[in-house]
């Protein structure tokens, strides 16, 4: 017999015609494993910012992620020592706790798996080792960004902005088709996941999605501090080279105003008035130019309170971000629930008075609450002294 995948049997010679008998006898066939190579996330974030300039990456523990859509970010960039905090600064600590309560927010009413929550760090800004465990208990992936910093001439004068240039790095991860930017300052009051979606990039044109600011008793730029970035690394390039351009730098007063000159759609307040006026966006879209509008919804700013009352009495039910500007949220009287009607002070209060501006402020309270729990603090030791 011979083996070749078939077995012959010889006839007899003398027979009138050779007959040949084939029975097929195959042998078990060893099956070829096909080796697949893997994509890691951090695969995908080297290959989206290729091209990206060196100083301006953002750096996370990306093996630890799975692929997402999009992001959520926070930066700490700065914070004076702890006690020596007041209206025009504030500590590390209140960055701290912003953040903690913002992560707990995030738990509460972002529920999409695709979206990763990136807290950045400003690079040379120390966080204690025991809050970065706490924060990491709230949901967040901690990393680092960038420290941008603009010639000494354009640096802003007001001392809380000098280190928020760092922000603008937001735009260039571009690993995500979005990346929605919140402050320490802001919480998630609602449900934000078709936001996350990135479904309102849905024009070639729109760099960003920004919610007009009542800035100087108009309707005028769009607020960063919730604010909803297109990532592209070639855009962040461009944006990063006009910060060493003298010809368009002046000493802006903050990373906003800077961004509101790069992107200038929301410095008209008449075209402002009417993009206000509509409320789903149709009957101005063809007007918003590069940045998209962003629904009062996913930025609140408290400010509003207090200088447009019946405006925000008018869109409070229906808000998901709150965005604490007139005082923030660690500077609100604390308290774990709405305030009363007798404690309510006066539509036109004084910003002086402890509520005003603060009808919110509990849920910053309750919200820090949730996060010390989660990440073990013990309440009583937290709390500050009176």
């Amino acid at each position: 017999m011979l083996w070749y995948g078939v077995r012959f049997r010889s006839k007899l010679e003398n027979s009138a015609s050779a007959a040949v008998s084939a029975d097929a006898v195959v042998p078990p066939k060893t099956k070829t494993k096909t080796k697949t190579k893997t994509t890691s996330w951090c695969d995908n974030v080297a290959a989206a910012r290729s091209k990206l300039e060196p100083d301006l990456h953002i750096t996370y523990p990306c093996e630890e992620l799975p692929a997402a859509t999009s992001a959520i970010v926070c930066f700490l960039t700065a914070g004076v020592e702890e006690g020596k905090g007041n209206g025009i600064v504030f500590s590390a600590r209140d960055y701290i706790n912003g953040a903690l309560a913002l992560g707990a927010s995030l738990q509460k009413h972002l529920t999409r798996p695709d979206t990763h929550r990136l807290l950045l760090i400003r690079k040379g800004f120390a966080v204690p080792p025991e809050d970065m465990a706490n924060l990491r208990a709230v949901g967040w992936t901690v990393g680092e960004a960038p420290a941008i910093q603009v010639a000494k001439k354009y640096t802003p004068s007001f001392a809380r902005h000098t280190t928020t240039y760092t922000k603008i790095s937001a735009i260039g991860v571009s690993e995500y088709k979005c990346t929605l930017l919140m402050d320490a300052d802001a919480l998630a009051v609602d449900n934000i996941d078709e936001l996350l979606s990135c479904d309102i990039f849905d024009r070639a044109e729109y760099r960003v999605a920004g919610t007009l600011d009542y800035y100087r008793s108009n309707w005028e730029h769009f607020n960063t501090g919730s604010v909803l970035w297109r990532n592209d690394a070639a855009e962040m390039n461009r944006v990063y080279a006009l910060t060493k351009n003298d010809t368009f730098m002046r000493r802006f007063g903050s990373d906003q105003i800077f961004l509101n000159n790069v992107y200038p759609d929301r410095t008209n307040r008449a075209k402002n008035k009417l993009i206000l006026l509509d409320e789903d966006g149709s009957k101005t879209r063809e007007s918003w130019g590069l940045v998209a509008r962003l629904p009062w919804d996913y930025n609140a700013q408290t400010h509003v309170e207090v200088q447009l009352p019946k405006y925000w009495e008018e869109h409070l039910g229906k808000v998901k971000i709150i965005h604490f500007t007139q005082k923030k949220g660690w500077q609100c009287p604390e308290m774990y629930g709405r305030p009363s009607a007798e404690e309510m002070p006066d539509v036109k209060c004084k910003v002086e008075t402890p509520l005003c501006a603060c009808r919110e402020g509990y849920r910053y309270w309750n919200f820090l609450r949730e996060a010390r729990v989660k990440a073990g603090i013990d309440i009583a030791a937290a709390a500050p002294q009176k």
